[in-house]
C-alpha cells in the first residue's frame, strides 16, 4: 500500500541548529564549540523553530504525562483497579498478575505501551532535558551534540538510568546513538528523525503468551491516509512486558510507529 509520509526534520524541530550567523566548527570530534549567531540570524531561527514546533504538535499524538493509572483504551471485562503506574512509567500490580484475566493483562500492557511510546519519543526525537545549543561537540559523522544542562544529568549513564525506569535492560536501548560523553559532561543529538503525519494511535489487541519473565502481545498501529485517497490502514507488531523480580512490568520488545 502506498504510504504518503510527511517527515518533519527533527533536528530543526526542537533546537537552534547553529546554522545561522558565523558558524564555528570543531577541528575534531569531542571539541566543544560555541557559535555566535547574528541578530538577523536569531530572528530567522526563531521563526523557523516556531514553525517546526507548530508542525510537530500537529503530527505527534504523544500521551499525556504517564501518571494516569488507566490506559487510553481497555477491553471489555478488564479490571483496571488491580494495577497502576508507579509514577516513573512502569506498571505495578496490586494483586497477583498470574490471577488476572486476559483482558486485564491486555489493559495493563496498553498502559505500559503508552508509557513506553511517550518515553521513547522523548529520548529519540528531541531531548527530555534542558540543553545549551550554543555549546556542542561533533560526533563521528559531524553531527552536533548539544550540552545537557539538566541538574543531575551529567553522563550517558544518567540518561540510561532515566530511560530504564520504563524500559527493561533486557533489550538494547540505543541511547549511545543520540547521547555522548565528552569533557566530563553529556551531550544530546536532540533529534534523530521525523514522525508520520498519518499515524493515529496504537492499541494492544491480543495477548500472545509468556515465558518465565516476559509477556508478549500484539500491537496494532492505526494510520489514516484518507487525505491522499488511499484510506486508513494498519500494521501489527510485537510488544512485550518484561517482569522484574519484584513483579514490576517494564517495556521489552518495542518499535516506535513509523
Amino acid at each position: 500500500m502506498k504510504k504518503h509520509i510527511l517527515t518533519v526534520i527533527a533536528a530543526a524541530m526542537l533546537c537552534g541548529l547553529c546554522s545561522c550567523g558565523d558558524k564555528v566548527t570543531s577541528e575534531s570530534a569531542g571539541q566543544v564549540t560555541t557559535a555566535a549567531p547574528t541578530e538577523a540570524a536569531l530572528t530567522e531561527e526563531a521563526a523557523t523553530d516556531a514553525e517546526a514546533i507548530t508542525s510537530a504538535a500537529a503530527v505527534t499524538e504523544a500521551p499525556a504525562a504517564n501518571t494516569d493509572v488507566q490506559p487510553a483504551s481497555a477491553p471489555e471485562g478488564a479490571d483496571l483497579s488491580v494495577f497502576h503506574n508507579n509514577g516513573s512509567g512502569a506498571i505495578v500490580f496490586d494483586a497477583p498478575a498470574g490471577d488476572q484475566s486476559e483482558a486485564t493483562l491486555i489493559a495493563a500492557a496498553q498502559a505500559l505501551y503508552e508509557s513506553a511510546h511517550e518515553t521513547n519519543l522523548k529520548f529519540t526525537i528531541g531531548c527530555p532535558y534542558t540543553c545549551d545549543t550554543s555549546q556542542y561537540v561533533e560526533g563521528s559523522y559531524g553531527w552536533q551534540f548539544y550540552l545537557v544542562t539538566q541538574d543531575g544529568i551529567n553522563s550517558v549513564a544518567d540518561v540510561k538510568a532515566d530511560y530504564h525506569k520504563v524500559f527493561s535492560d533486557k533489550y538494547p536501548d540505543h541511547i549511545d546513538e543520540t547521547y555522548m560523553d565528552s569533557n566530563g559532561r553529556v551531550y544530546c543529538l536532540s533529534g534523530e528523525r521525523g514522525t508520520n503525519i498519518e499515524y493515529v494511535k496504537s492499541e494492544v489487541v491480543s495477548y500472545d503468551g509468556k515465558t518465565d519473565d516476559e509477556l508478549f502481545f500484539t500491537v496494532c498501529d492505526y494510520y489514516d491516509a484518507s487525505a491522499w485517497g488511499d484510506g486508513p490502514y494498519t500494521e501489527n507488531r510485537t510488544f512485550s512486558a518484561v517482569i522484574d523480580p519484584d513483579g514490576t512490568w517494564r517495556a521489552g520488545s518495542f518499535t516506535l510507529p513509523n
